[in-house]
């Protein structure tokens, strides 16, 4: 059954970030609609997912289409993210090695 309106939702970089149908929840101010009478659901109509295996935002909004964003784009994303914070493995392993090294006297 048909009839619904798809919408998405971009962020300040124009990355398609949310995809929905009227049919569970209501447009905010600046969705986007893409299409005016489609299935229930969003994802029948659009069924590539909207983020990767990194969690990154797979499509961007441009001159009035969704376009895929290049290996290169996620790239440069994905190298400005700040690292990871280290494991508490990794961080009980710097304590000790710490205070070895003043146990020792090299501190």
């Amino acid at each position: 059954m048909n009839g619904y309106k798809h919408y998405i939702r971009i962020n300040e970089s124009n990355d398609v970030i949310h995809g929905f149908s009227d049919a569970f929840e209501q447009p905010q101010e600046g969705d986007i609609l893409i299409l005016e009478d489609g299935p229930r659901h969003f994802h029948e109509a659009f069924p590539d997912l909207l983020t990767n295996a990194r969690g990154q935002f797979r499509f961007k909004w441009s001159d009035g289409h969704i376009v895929e964003r290049t290996q290169q784009e996620l790239d440069a994303e994905w190298a400005q993210r700040p690292p990871a914070p280290p494991t508490l493995e990794e961080r009980v392993k710097a304590t000790e090695d710490f205070l070895l090294n003043i146990l020792l006297g090299g501190g």
